[in-house]
Formats: structure tokens, sequence, C-alpha cells
């Protein structure tokens, strides 16, 4: 198929030792690339989409959306998540848009030479076992992958669990910002800030698959108190999209007129990430001190990446990252002030380039590489 080795190594599954993957089928599609469908269960949504060998998504549905932060239409079928996260009832809705995406491209379940779901949460990949979910009531030790095989009437080695920001990581190595490249480092800077981890071409899962929790490593001893998980000072403290907005509503030590003189405090609801960046980006004082603190404490977490992993580049995903270049100029900034004098900076900092459906390119993505260690393309 021309791809390199290193493509085939993102994913580390142990799947190589299953002879029950042995002589999976490879047809191709009329159009000459075999289909996988992609599925991102995600904390609002259920994405579905078809996707080629090639990163192409087909089966584009009417009115679409364009992709946040990337190139041209995106043809992903979905749904809101909504209140019934039964995980059967769940995968039916899935069968229901894949069966719609397909009808576009006049093909049946039949021809899909894998599925890749994607998930948050804590997960056993290699048995394919969501075995807890924050935002998916009562996933606790979920099969997924046994019940989606059941209910899309696939073979089960053809369904692939993944966690959601590595297979964003491994959409954009395939097909965005970071293609081609083997050692990558994903953050997602939202609610919290999600990590994904690439070395030599492979991700990086650890013992108990939670590897890349890069918004939980302790950036200040004893400091600001974030979250529920009883640790005071953590990174997603200090330079999530949530922490940008709770420091410029408690100003943290601030003068008490600071936020008062601030063009913030004329809003009529409390400023949210998006409204602290474009008021900063607009000249107010306060909001520029809130985004530049931001940047600060986020390069200092991009170096601390770079003394672990050494990555070539990393990414920023998730809504902050649509700041841009405001974001970036600051932070590449701030990151050359801290880096040790040794060596120059050689890492690339940049935005991601997929958006909202990295989920969905990632999931089939770790299903076209389980199918091909097993077809042994590699």
């Amino acid at each position: 198929h021309g791809w390199r080795c290193l493509a085939g190594r993102h994913c580390v599954r142990g799947w190589s030792a299953m002879g029950a993957f042995l002589g999976i089928g490879c047809a191709l599609t009329n159009g000459g690339q075999r289909l996988f469908l992609g599925v991102d269960i995600g904390g609002t949504t259920i994405s579905v989409g078809l996707v080629d060998d090639q990163g192409v998504l087909r089966g584009k549905p009417a009115g679409v959306s364009k992709v946040g932060g990337g190139d041209g239409e995106s043809p992903v079928w979905w749904e809101p998540l909504g209140d019934d996260h039964d995980p059967r009832h769940i995968a039916q809705r899935i069968r229901k848009l894949a069966e719609a995406a397909l009808a576009v491209e006049g093909r049946s379940l039949s021809d899909l030479r894998g599925v890749g779901v994607c998930t948050p949460g804590l997960m056993d990949v290699r048995t394919g076992i969501v075995r807890t979910a924050a935002n998916l009531k009562g996933w606790q030790q979920v099969a997924i992958c046994d019940i989606l095989s059941e209910v899309l009437e696939l073979e089960r080695q053809l369904v692939v669990l993944e966690n959601d920001t590595n297979a964003a990581l491994l959409a954009e190595v395939w097909v965005g910002a970071a293609r081609g490249r083997q050692d990558v480092v994903l953050m997602t800077l939202g609610t919290g800030i999600g990590g994904a981890l690439m070395c030599d071409g492979r991700l990086l899962r650890g013992s108990r698959g939670q590897a890349g929790e890069i918004g939980h490593a302790i950036l200040v001893p004893d400091g600001r108190s974030w979250g529920g998980t009883g640790v005071a000072g953590i990174f997603e403290g200090y330079s999530s999209a949530s922490a940008v907005a709770a420091r410029a509503k408690d100003g943290d030590g601030r003068s008490a007129g600071a936020l008062n003189d601030s063009s913030l405090s004329r809003l009529l609801q409390p400023a949210d990430c998006a409204d602290v960046f474009r008021h900063a980006e607009q000249g107010d004082e306060y909001a520029k001190s809130v985004v530049s603190e931001a940047a600060r404490y986020l390069a200092i977490g991009c170096i601390n990446c770079c003394r672990f992993v050494d990555p070539e580049v990393i990414l920023f995903a998730g809504g902050m990252a649509q700041a841009g270049d405001f974001l970036l100029h600051q932070v590449r900034n701030q990151f050359a002030a801290y880096h040790w004098n040794i060596e120059s900076v050689r890492v690339e900092i940049l935005a991601a380039d997929l958006g909202a459906h990295s989920g969905v390119v990632g999931a089939a993505r770790a299903a076209l590489l389980v199918v091909d260690s097993a077809d042994g393309v590699l």
C-alpha cells in the first residue's frame, strides 16, 4: 500500500500474537480503497464516519458543517448523546448512523474492513473493555467491542477500541499536522488537559493504560486546589480552558481592582476561556495577563514533555487551541525562555489540524492498523 513501516507501529496492543487475526480479508471497494468505520462516543455526541485507507472521509450527509481547524467539509454523521447511555442502545444508534453513511456510498455493513471506536475514560484496548467513563452513565466494565461486533454483525476481530485522545493523535500523525512524524505529543486543552504520547512511532500506554495523563502531572507542589483527584498544583489547574476562566474570575493574587477595571467585568455572564482570549487580543491588560500566565505554565508543561519523551512536535487540540497563533506565539516564546542552554529549541509547537472529527478519523486508523498487522502488510 505504499506505507512506511512506522505507520503500522502506531498501535501497540500486541495483536500480532493473536492468531485469530490471520487471514482477515482485504477486499477493496469499487473505488479501490477499503472502507473503515470510525466511531467517537464523546461527552455530548455520538459521531460516525466512513474513512478510506487514505484517510479520506466518505459518505457525506447533507448540510454538514465545516471541520474546526481543518480544510473543507467533513462527512461525519452525528447525533446528541442524550441521557440513555445503555451500551447496547448506543450500539444500535451507531448502526443506524453507519448504515446512513454507507448508503451514500452504495455500500452495506458487510463492506466494512474494520471498525474503530474511541471513548474517554479508563479502558483495556486489548480486550475491548471500557472500565469506566465519566461521561457515560453506568459504563463499568463494558465490553463495547463485543457489543458492536454483535450489533453490526461483523467479526469480533474487526472491531477495535481506542482512547479518544490517542485516537486524535493517530489521526494527526496519519493525515494531520504531524503527518509522518514518529515522536509526537498531543495535548487537548479543554475542561482539563488530556494527553497522548507517541515515541518511535508507537503509542505509549503504560502498565494500566494511563500513560499520557499529562494534565495530572504536578506542576506546582501544594499549589492550586483543582479537580477531584485530591492532588493540588496539577498542570490542568493552570493551563486548561477551565483554569483560564477560573483565573480570570478570581484574580488569584492580583489587586482588588484589576478585574473591575477590565472589560471582562462588563460581560453579562462570567467570562469563559474564549471571552478571556478575545478581550486579550483586543488589548485588555487584565485578560492579557491571564493568558500570559497560562501560556507560561503551558510552555513549562511542554518542556517537561520534551525531557520525558523528546518529541519532534507538540500539538494543541481542544477548545483553547482555537486561539491559534495568539496562543502559540506566547507559548513558543515562553518555551524558549525556559529552555535549557545546551542546545537550541528544536521541537515544533503547532495547532492540531483535524478539529472536532479527529476522533472519528483516528478510531478508523486504529482499526486499519490492526487489520494491516494481521494481513502482514507491515
